[in-house]
């Protein structure tokens, strides 16, 4: 019977465990003005940031307009806040792969213009 109730025990504190391990997350969150407005409804605030080689190959993301490439500029290069999320299967992947390839969830948000709307839909 102690056995039995044992084994129970040991089964949820393993769910509880894998339902939490599941959920969670690192996030960081860089504000540069908490008081400033930022555009909301933007379509490619969200983008996904690969490196590999422990950091020596890595894709920078950018919402700079005059740098090349750039997928989703902000109106007058004001970012008004960036995140970024690493999840739990993103630790994972970088443990297996011993660092060689991380991955990264960044989301980011563009600063209303000063001189009145510049377009940007809210």
């Amino acid at each position: 019977m102690n056995i039995k109730k044992l084994l129970y025990i040991t089964l949820y504190a393993c769910a509880i465990t894998l339902l939490l391990l599941a959920t969670s997350c690192v996030s960081t969150r860089v504000e540069a003005n908490p008081y400033q407005d930022s555009a909301e409804n933007i379509a490619c605030q969200k983008e996904s940031s690969w490196s590999y080689f422990w950091g020596l190959k890595q894709k920078m993301v950018s919402a700079n307009p005059e740098i090349p490439d750039t997928t989703c500029p902000c109106a007058e290069k004001a970012m008004s806040w960036v995140v970024t999320k690493s999840s739990f299967g993103d630790f994972m992947l970088s443990l297996v792969t011993l660092g060689t390839v991380n991955h990264r969830t960044v989301t980011y948000g563009c600063a209303r213009p000063r001189d009145g709307d510049g377009g940007l839909d809210d």
